[in-house]
């Protein structure tokens, strides 16, 4: 667990702000903090025009701010005439402090004028008070300047956040007090000089609030109960939670399939089907540690459509900690050339995956070649560097190795950058060593990795299988939308391409497609690989190496059989292409990413990790969601973020990985996503650049 050395860092989230337009007034847009945040549609009922929703309530005023920024921005929606612009307060005149009022944001804005710490940051001062005993949650966030908050109690004792489980758009304070008195907060900033729009609030709960014990409840699903929009009956349960606890919900069914989800008051929510590894269907848990303050759902439902029964719930929320025991989620400090032994563990933050994460800080310079790497000889490391800008650049498995991780990297800007110390697998656990390195001025240019060549294509897509038992729907389609994407956004000519669907998607005509291709691609040249269908695992004879280890094969089931890992990786020799894309659409795809990326100039995508089955995307009407959403990123021109006509290795892979996000995963109470089968889970997209530089230009 790393430990808080309150040190201020940021990373770059954007949760709330402010926006000024030329000749508009200043407006407010507040928190995403309702349950629809990040769809698209403005629910802020303080607004009107084309770009908001149906349904508006009161209650979504100020916490719809991205959507609502971005329209508003756009000129679809403008504020009311008699809506408020901004309630905001102003805490910063000399000696000036403002009394907080329990479950209400206070909006606020640094500003030049206010005072000043002795470090030369702007504060704002406010007080409320408090009562030995009782739990208090502070809450400051802000988009336009990194946030950091400090309390002063009526002793004169002094507690401090800077980012909030890793979040440099966000601190947070969750204690218990010690004493009965006057408290003094203080909002600033991680630098000097920054200034911005901010919003804090206070919660607070009584000691006696935790629950006694566990909640136990005696339910049943029946015909007639509400459902989710895919069709499953639901009971739903609230309790109040508040950050530090850790909650236990565990459903248990004789009756019918159970699954159960926990939802968070910010909409975050965590699920499970099978508990105990899939070895019993009559029984779902989630454990949690909470780190928000508020009301938390439980939504009692099953996994098929129709199943009815009785069932016993769990509800088990063990007390918080107190400041002593429990750190208040910080980030620590990474010093170049300075190695810093942690240890993953139990109460550490979590993925969304289950997976322990530890998160470390960097300021770094534009043009620095970095080295990030993370060694274990007690778990499969993994590694994350998060730019300030947002992108993520990760590995795995260094050069093969499981205990090691590396990335290196020119950095593209300056500012503050994250490392987020994790493990492959979830819930692995011990002790590891991390270590930054860098090298000055080492950076260059990103490069056009298919500049002035052609780019080339094969683009396979079978819905219709021998028979009639394996049929899928909408995967021959797929290859053909892959293909017309490229067509569109990347710059590939008819001639350059073959599409096999369905009966002639067979072995001989991949292998006559790619000789073909070999004939003519050069080092400048661009490669496509694009595949739709279903996907396998096969025991290997030979048994693991080091491509294998789990002693597995993973497969593309073509129209006459299966085409091993291995052997892909065998027809693709020949291509001299300097780059190779490689699109996989199919269960277990992930485990091709070992075998295909081994070589320079190669980048793979794959639907879903080597363990996982991947899911047909009907809601698109598409045989899979990494195709849909190619065509978009590709083919629509969505991911170049920037405008600027070209598309790099990490706005493709990022736009992906968004969208993957929103759609293929949960976004909100009513809906939820899984795969099926007995290696069900959630389907997450797998890239892999390999030596491709994130931001290496692949599409012009």
């Amino acid at each position: 667990m790393c430990v808080s050395t309150l040190k201020r860092t940021a990373f770059v989230a954007v949760l709330l702000g402010f926006s000024v337009l030329p000749g508009q007034a200043q407006v407010n847009f507040g928190a995403d903090s309702n349950t629809w945040a990040r769809d698209g549609e403005c629910d802020d009922p303080r607004f009107v025009g084309d770009g908001m929703a149906t349904v508006l309530l009161d209650e979504d005023a100020f916490s719809d701010a991205t959507d609502c920024r971005r329209l508003y921005e756009a000129g679809r929606i403008t504020l009311r005439d008699d809506a408020p612009a901004t309630d905001a307060v102003d805490a910063g005149g000399a000696g000036q402090t403002i009394a907080l009022t329990a479950d209400r944001a206070e909006a606020g804005r640094l500003a030049a004028g206010d005072e000043t710490l002795g470090s030369g940051e702007y504060r704002d001062l406010f007080t409320f008070e408090g009562r030995a005993g009782e739990f208090a949650v502070l809450d400051l966030q802000s988009s336009e300047f990194d946030p950091y908050l400090m309390l002063l109690t009526p002793s004169g004792d002094q507690e401090e956040n800077d980012d909030y489980e890793g979040d440099g758009s966000r601190s947070q304070l969750a204690l218990t007090l010690e004493e009965t008195g006057t408290f003094t907060v203080g909002v600033t900033s991680y630098e000097a000089g920054e200034t911005g729009a901010y919003t804090l609030e206070l919660r607070t709960q009584s000691g006696q609030h935790a629950a006694a014990g566990p909640r136990e409840e005696q339910g049943e699903l029946a015909a007639g109960d509400e459902t989710l929009e895919s069709g499953e009956y639901m009971d739903l349960y609230r309790f109040e939670g508040r950050p530090g606890q850790r909650v236990a919900v565990d459903l248990r069914s004789g009756d019918f399939d159970t699954y159960v989800i926990l939802v968070a008051p910010n909409g975050d929510q965590h699920e499970n089907d099978d508990a105990e590894d899939g070895d019993d269907v009559g029984h779902s848990r989630v454990e949690s540690e909470l780190s928000e303050a508020g009301a938390y759902e439980v939504l009692v439902t099953s996994y098929e459509v129709g199943e009815v029964g009785q069932y016993a719930l769990v509800i088990d929320q063990a007390d918080a900690q107190g400041p002593a025991e429990r750190p208040n989620r910080d980030v620590a400090n990474l010093a170049f050339g300075r190695a810093v032994d942690g240890t993953l563990e139990a109460g550490d933050l979590e993925l969304e995956a289950g997976e322990y994460e530890d998160l470390y800080v960097f300021d770094g310079a534009a043009g620095d070649s970095i080295r990030v790497e993370l060694t274990s000889t007690a778990f499969d490391t993994y590694v994350m560097l998060t730019t300030p800008d947002g992108d993520v650049i990760a590995n795995d498995d260094h050069e093969g190795s499981t205990d090691r991780s590396v990335v290196e990297f020119d950095l593209p800007q300056s500012g503050r950058y994250r490392v987020a110390a994790t493990s492959y697998e979830a819930g692995e656990t011990g002790p590891y060593r991390l270590l930054v390195n860098v090298r000055p001025g080492s950076s260059q240019d990103a490069r056009v990795v298919s500049a002035g060549g052609r780019t080339f294509g094969v683009f396979i897509g079978i819905s219709d299988y021998p028979g009639t038992a394996n049929d899928l729907d909408f995967t021959a389609d797929d290859a053909v939308r892959v293909h017309d994407a490229m067509a569109r956004g990347g710059a590939m000519r008819a001639q350059d391409s073959f599409t096999l669907t369905d009966a002639n998607a067979t072995t001989a005509r991949l292998r006559d497609a790619i000789a073909s291709i070999a004939a003519e691609a050069g080092p400048d040249d661009t490669f496509v690989l694009f595949y739709s269908g279903h996907g396998n695992r096969l025991e290997r004879a030979s048994g693991p190496d080091m491509f294998d280890p789990d002693s597995l094969d993973e497969t593309i089931e073509l129209y006459d059989g299966p085409l091993r890992d291995d052997e892909l990786r065998i027809l693709l020799e020949p291509l001299r292409a300097g780059t190779m894309l490689l699109l996989l659409d199919s269960c277990f795809s992930g485990g091709f990413a070992k075998d295909l990326i081994s070589r320079p100039g190669r980048m793979g995508m794959f639907s879903s990790e080597e363990d996982v089955t991947s899911q047909v995307a009907v809601k698109f009407r598409a045989g899979g969601y990494l195709a849909y959403f190619f065509d978009e990123a590709v083919g629509e021109r969505l991911a170049d973020e920037d405008g600027n006509g070209e598309v790099t290795a990490l706005e493709l892979s990022e736009y992906i990985h968004l969208r993957y996000r929103n759609d293929v995963k949960a976004s909100s109470p009513d809906v939820f996503v899984r795969t099926g089968g007995p290696q069900s889970g959630y389907q997450h997209l797998v890239v892999d650049r390999g030596s491709i530089g994130p931001y290496d230009v692949l599409f012009r």
